[in-house]
């Protein structure tokens, strides 16, 4: 149950019913079913048969046999049979008890007042107490009458608490352990301050580094659209910290969504610099050679679908909006619990020292591959740009460019069959892998992509590799596309 007054569950809410605007009653509360009687249904048979219960367990039997009486009123009902039943047992159980006095005090029946008279006696004794109650006591009348009154299904009082919601912001490296830490301390040391409120803190994924493990005042609710986890804590009813994760593998989907969603962002910068605007849909990406600016468009990877809409409705696969400023406003995950993904470019590093070939999308590392460089120095450095995505490309000579190519211009990367080759400097200038690992490369590098080709260090250093979880990413359907042309190509080789 979701109160109508906030946007997420409250760890309590599980456990309550609602009876009437603010007022709550729980099953657990040992006046529960009376409650019921009283404030939800007064013929309630079951809550009648569970009193009546209660009445047989403590030997009131007059109080007992009165609710299972009231069970019978209503017919038919699950507790009418057991209800009957349990009447003309305590009939029977009053017979035996009556008997046995009986038998054991004959004269005790004679001796008995008659019952008018028992009546009256004790009219008599109540309303003298009354008077003293009210005219010797110092309380005000009111509350006299108040503490006499015996509360047939007792008092319930509610109080009103307020919710203070808190925003933390979380590294995307942190783990689910580090997490629930960070979390349980922050709310302890926030319920000293406000010991009497409800503490919410909505974990948030973050790339600033000047606000990566800061908490403060939630003051935009649509923030709260990007948490990943909550915690929530109210010392005054639960000394526990209830931790939520929104999205129990974030994991595992995090990386996969960032990779997914920049794979698409990348085609599509790539796309609006060639002609000046982005594409009036995502299908326009997916088109033959030369056009070709991606293979396909990936699963997102909590819903594993890649279908597309046009405005957010959390139903899952991505959102795509051609008329926004920018690609990461452009294109994003349509699945709650996603946080928000910086556009971070898929791009390619090569390392010529270590003939090393590494496929980046921000901190994630998808790929490391074993290259062949060219002989005597002759594999350029600098800054490139894959401008043609061939499947099967032809050359001079037959197979001369292995199974895939990916066009700079001048040279390639591109497979070869002498896989003997890979690790040393035997190229004309070309860039060399094995076929499988330039076919499984081809898929995610979109057409636009940009080659770092640096003679020594590293240009980044990446914290993770997801290594083949990106597999996850490619639809089991893929699109019809020709990226065989007929063209021949002259990349050094």
């Amino acid at each position: 149950m979701i109160r109508r007054s906030q946007r997420f569950r409250n760890h309590l809410d599980d456990n309550l019913i609602h009876l009437h605007k603010n007022l709550f009653i729980s099953p657990s509360d040992p006046q529960y079913y009376e409650k019921v009687i009283r404030y939800i249904d007064a013929n309630s048979p079951e809550a009648h048969y569970k009193i009546g219960q209660k009445f047989h367990l403590k030997g009131n039997l007059k109080r007992a046999i009165f609710h299972y009486k009231e069970v019978l009123r209503t017919y038919p009902s699950p507790f009418y049979s057991a209800a009957n039943r349990a009447i003309r047992e305590l009939d029977q159980q009053h017979a035996e008890h009556a008997a046995s006095m009986q038998k054991a005090f004959p004269e005790a029946e004679k001796r008995l007042l008659p019952p008018f008279m028992k009546t009256m006696l004790i009219v008599l004794f109540v309303l003298n107490l009354m008077l003293v109650f009210l005219f010797v006591g110092d309380a005000p009348v009111y509350k006299a009458i108040s503490k006499m009154k015996v509360w047939s299904v007792g008092s319930d009082v509610t109080y009103e608490t307020m919710d203070v919601p808190f925003i933390m912001y979380i590294d995307p490296e942190t783990k689910n352990e580090d997490i629930e830490t960070a979390l349980h301390k922050q709310a302890l040391e926030l319920a000293k301050e406000m010991p009497n409120s409800s503490i919410l803190i909505y974990g948030i994924v973050s790339q600033d580094n000047v606000n990566k493990g800061k908490t403060m005042l939630l003051t935009n609710d649509e923030l709260t659209k990007s948490a990943i986890v909550i915690a929530q804590y109210h010392p005054a009813t639960d000394r526990t910290v209830r931790i939520r994760f929104l999205n129990s593998e974030f994991e595992k989907h995090q990386p996969l969504s960032a990779i997914g969603a920049n794979l698409v962002r990348t085609a599509l910068e790539s796309y609006r610099k060639d002609y000046g605007r982005a594409p009036v849909h995502l299908n326009d990406l997916l088109q033959d050679y030369p056009n070709n600016y991606l293979s396909f468009i990936p699963l997102e990877a909590v819903t594993s679908s890649n279908d597309t809409s046009t405005v957010f409705n959390g139903r899952g696969g991505w959102v795509y909006d051609s008329s926004a400023a920018d690609v990461e406003q452009m294109f994003y995950a349509n699945a709650a619990g996603v946080g928000r993904v910086p556009y971070e470019p898929v791009h390619i590093e090569i390392n010529k020292a270590e003939h090393q070939l590494k496929l980046v999308s921000g901190s994630y590392l998808l790929w490391v591959k074993d290259i062949g460089l060219g002989a005597n120095g002759s594999t350029p450095q600098g800054d490139f740009r894959v401008m043609d995505r061939v499947q099967q490309p032809k050359g001079k000579h037959a197979k001369v460019y292995g199974d895939a190519g990916l066009g700079l211009g001048a040279i390639a990367l591109h497979g070869t069959f002498d896989e003997s080759s890979i690790g040393t400097d035997q190229s004309l200038g070309c860039i060399r892998l094995t076929n499988p690992d330039v076919q499984q490369l081809f898929q995610f590098v979109p057409k636009g992509t940009e080659v770092q080709i640096n003679p020594a260090k590293w240009a980044t250093i990446h914290n993770e590799q997801v290594k083949d979880n990106t597999l996850l990413l490619i639809p089991i359907n893929l699109p019809s596309i020709n990226e065989s042309p007929e063209q021949v190509f002259h990349w050094l080789g």
